[in-house]
Order: structure tokens, then sequence, then C-alpha cells
């Protein structure tokens, strides 16, 4: 409303501001969030278990990476050249981060060598309990050694360097393992003797020793075979071949002649 002052001029009442506070929204608690926050929040929950999951993996991949690099590594220093900064710079960690994922060089070695060899006995243990004559057992023993020796450059270097070296690995966990391997070969082969597949003028222990080498040798002095042959025995076309050269080389060795 306008109002004429004395003087002729308009002037319009102060605006009076009310005292009392905005009513509040009553569809709504005064604390209430937003409505995409509560989404938010079941949503970060819902996927805590899926982030963990790569979190997991990740460590899984890394422990693999540091036992690929310490294989190599026992392998071309043995173990008393072999320090945990080395392998820290290798994989690129902080000494004290390695530690996190092995307490010690010596639970580290074991590691190395156990699931070497774990691996080995597997392959053993599979060919020699599958189904099949002797024979296609036989080759299925031999393909398997020549495939997991293959795979991992450096492990039938690391076994026989640790086998002659007679450590306290060796002289304990590892030990073991070996016999088992060996027992299942040896009973593998008397298996094959009672099936009358077996030559019978062979002495299956003899056999067993000459296997060893026919197997480990060849990736055990790889740069020597690489300077002989012109291939690494780690090449794929290599390792065909070999596989190939083994069926026959051990054939030839245990199975009965025609008379």
């Amino acid at each position: 409303m306008t109002v004429t002052t004395a003087n002729g001029r308009s002037s319009r009442p102060p605006k009076i501001h009310s005292s009392r506070p905005p009513k509040a929204d009553s569809s709504r608690p005064a604390n209430a969030r937003s409505s995409s926050r509560p989404e938010e929040d079941s949503g970060s929950a819902a996927d805590a278990p899926s982030q963990a999951a790569p979190k997991q993996k990740r460590k899984r991949l890394r422990k693999e990476e540091i036992l690929a690099e310490a294989t190599r590594l026992f392998a071309e220093r043995g173990y008393e050249g072999a320090s945990m900064g080395d392998l820290a710079a290798r994989v690129g960690l902080r000494k004290a981060s390695l530690f996190h994922h092995f307490p010690s060089k010596d639970v580290l070695y074991a590691t190395v060598l156990t699931e070497l060899m774990e691996s080995v006995k597997r392959a053993t243990i599979n060919a020699a309990m599958a189904e099949g004559s002797f024979g296609d057992r036989l080759d299925a023993l031999t393909d398997a050694l020549t495939a997991t020796l293959s795979a991992q450059p450096h492990a039938a270097r690391l076994l026989v360097r640790e086998a002659m070296d007679a450590g306290p690995v060796m002289r304990e966990g590892l030990g073991r393992t070996i016999n088992d391997v060996l027992s299942a070969a040896l009973e593998f082969a008397k298996q094959g003797k009672r099936a009358g597949t077996f030559d019978p003028d062979v002495d299956p222990v003899h056999v067993i020793v000459s296997i060893i080498g026919i197997h480990f040798m060849p990736f055990a002095i790889a740069d020597i075979v690489d300077r002989f042959t012109g291939s690494s025995p780690f090449h794929a076309s290599f390792v065909e071949e070999r596989r190939i050269a083994v069926r026959m080389q051990v054939r030839n060795l245990v199975l009965a002649k025609s008379r």
C-alpha cells in the first residue's frame, strides 16, 4: 500500500520480516540424507566382496611373480649367493614388503623347491594312475614330465643343484617328496612287469635312474643344449621334438621286445 505524506511524496511502509523460522518439510526428517546417498552406501557395501576379490587375486599373482623370480635367482646363484635384497630389486618391491609375503629366505627357498617338486610329483602320479595300457600310460608320463620341466625354465636346474648340494631342504621335506615320486615310478614299472609289458631283462631301478637323466638334464644344462642344437630347450619347436624323441627312447628302454 502507498501512503501520501504532507509534502506530497508517496512512500511505501517498511517491510516487516517474520521472526518465525521457516516451516520444516514434514515429508522428510530434518536429518534425512538425499535419496542418492543411501543408494551409494548400499552399493558400496554390496561391492565390498567384489572389491576384495581383485585384491586377493593381485596378491596371489604377486606371490607367483615372486616365486618365479626367486626360482630364477636361486638357480643362477644357489642359496648362498642369492639375497632377499637382490630379489626385492628384481620384482620391484621394498625388502620389507618382500618379507610380508615370505618371512625369511629359508621359507622362500623351501617354498620354491617344494612347489617345483610337487608339480613333478603330480605329473608322475597322474600319468601312472591314468586309464589305458601300460604303453599308453608310459607315453603319458613321458609327455607330462617333458611339459612340466619345459614350462618352468629354471626348475630342472634348481632341483638338480639342490640335489647335488644336499642342503637342508633336500634332507627334510623335499627329499621325502622325491622319494614319493621315485616310489610311484618304481611301482608303475612293476605293474608293467606283472602285465608282461615291461622288458623282463631290464632292471626297473636302473631304468628309472636313466629316465631321470633323460628328462632333467636337457633342461638343467639349457645353455649347453642351446649351443649344441642351436635352439633353446624351452622353445616350443624344441619341446615338441624332444617330446617325440623321449617317447621313443623310453619305449626302447622299457617295453618288452617281441621275440
